[in-house]
C-alpha cells in the first residue's frame, strides 16, 4: 500500500458520514458486496487433495492448499 492510498483513504473517511437512520440504506448498498468481490464462489473448489493434485498436474496449474487449526476468526 502507497501512501497515496493510504492518504486517499484517510480523506475519503473524514468526508464519510457516521452511520444513522437518514442514511441506513446507502450504508447497506456500500456494505455489500458486489458481484466482482463475490467471485471466489464460482471457483470449482476441491475438496479433496488427490483430486486437486490430479487436475492441477494434468493442467499444469499450482495448488491452492488452505488449512487451518482453530475457529477461522479466532474464536476459540
Amino acid at each position: 500500500m502507497t501512501w497515496m492510498t493510504v492518504l486517499a483513504a484517510f480523506v475519503l473517511a473524514l468526508q464519510t458520514p457516521e452511520p444513522g437512520p437518514e442514511n441506513f440504506r446507502e450504508w447497506v448498498r456500500f456494505i455489500q458486496p458486489d458481484s466482482k468481490e463475490q467471485a471466489y464462489k464460482e471457483i470449482d473448489w476441491r475438496t479433496s487433495l488427490r483430486e486437486a493434485m490430479n487436475e492441477a498436474r494434468a493442467l499444469g496449474r499450482p495448488i491452492l492448499l488452505w488449512t487451518m487449526n482453530g475457529h477461522p476468526m479466532g474464536c476459540t
